[in-house]
């Protein structure tokens, strides 16, 4: 079976991660997959490399949610050439079924329909309007054989979608080997200039407003008054698109007293997060839109006490004061009450991190992924029916 996994989104983030590690597995199945990425971008190309993922680079234009008439105008413009590039990877790859990570852009779904090729469309996360959700789900429904979604509670956020018994319901794959917790990486603090001997709060996630950063960061200026010493780390990348949006973000913690290099750290690199994840004494994922965040499974499997707000499918994964502590979205006092009491209380951050690993074992190994991938394939192609 060949399936081409299509990326649009131009920066490494949850779906890439995913497609590269479950790549071996799948390929063991008879599983033989390609990913269609946007051309240029380094970080993906760099990840399928290492991984020796097979990939094709193409020109990929995605939808925008904005009120600029000159983005919208190439957006439109640039529609029809991407779906006529993908139909020309479906035919010269002799692909079986095509995989749509992201179905918030429709033109992998409307290229397989056209070619006569099955379709998998996968919805991922909460960081679109409520309004294009419906969009979203209604194009799914009628372009797609199989739905598939990080978590079922997804599901309820997008009204039309396809059915639950047609869609096929996963956890993002964790390396439970590599995001593992053994001690603190002393070289990566001290490269950043971070004093481990003081708590260290942080979160992972390339830089948009669906993160929730701004949460974040009120949440760090009510921790330093209570604990002045405290550092707070994000590692993520910035696309050009959001760099106006992290200069907000600086500014507004330069007011709050938060000085960057100094109180608060932005690592922006393309290493793996093992070693930032190993210095935090607590990871809060603040996202105002997620299904289940990657980043945040990667630091449960290294034991560290998360923080998590109760977004999309979050719940599925933390049990609320069992494998971590559920929040709303956008309260930053909360978060920063939780931070303060884990931190005063050992014993309740070990039983956290410890049960936190557990679940990950047990329901987001990349084992489980795989097969899940499979099972949506098989049903595409009506190998297998529910």
């Amino acid at each position: 079976m060949n399936v081409l996994s299509i990326l649009q989104y131009p920066a490494y983030s949850g779906p890439a991660n995913t497609c590269v590690t479950i790549d071996k597995i799948l390929e063991k199945q008879g599983v033989y997959s390609t990913s269609l990425i946007p051309s240029g971008i380094h970080t993906l190309i760099t990840s399928h490399k290492r991984h020796n993922c097979n990939y094709r680079e193409e020109d990929l234009s995605r939808l925008r949610i904005t009120k600029n008439f000159r983005t919208q105008s190439e957006v439109l413009k640039n529609f029809y050439g991407t779906v006529n590039r993908i139909r020309v990877a479906i035919r010269e790859l002799n692909i079986d079924v095509v995989l749509v990570c992201g179905m918030e852009n429709p033109h992998g779904a409307i290229a397989a329909r056209l070619e006569g090729k099955k379709v998998v469309g996968q919805v991922l996360g909460l960081g679109i309007p409520s309004y294009v959700r419906r969009l979203v789900a209604i194009w799914t429904r009628y372009t797609c054989e199989v739905g598939m979604m990080p978590g079922k509670s997804l599901h309820q956020y997008f009204p039309g979608f396809i059915p639950k018994s047609k869609c096929v319901f996963f956890f993002p794959p964790v390396d439970s080997d590599t995001y593992t917790f053994t001690e603190k990486s002393i070289d990566f603090a001290e490269y950043h200039g971070i004093d481990i001997g003081n708590p260290v709060i942080g979160t992972v996630g390339n830089i948009n407003p669906a993160k929730g950063l701004g949460t974040f960061i009120t949440a760090a200026g009510l921790i330093k008054k209570h604990l002045p010493k405290a550092q707070f780390l994000v590692k993520g990348n910035v696309l050009a698109n959001q760099e106006g949006y992290f200069n907000r973000l600086l500014d507004m913690a330069k007011g709050l007293g938060i000085q960057s290099g100094k109180d608060i750290f932005f690592i922006r690199d393309s290493e793996s997060a093992v070693r930032a994840v190993s210095i935090m004494d607590v990871y809060v994922q603040a996202s105002k839109g997620e299904g289940i965040s990657t980043a945040l499974l990667e630091a449960m499997s290294m034991k560290r006490p998360v923080i998590a707000t109760s977004v999309g499918a979050t719940e599925d994964a933390v049990a609320d004061r069992k494998n971590g502590v559920l929040v709303m979205p956008g309260d930053g006092e909360s978060i920063s009450g939780e931070v303060l009491n884990i931190l005063k209380n050992e014993q309740f951050a070990c039983s956290l991190g410890e049960r936190a690993r557990r679940f990950v074992l047990r329901h987001a190994s990349i084992e489980s992924c795989a097969k899940a991938h499979r099972e949506a394939f098989e049903m595409a192609l009506q190998k297998r029916k529910n």
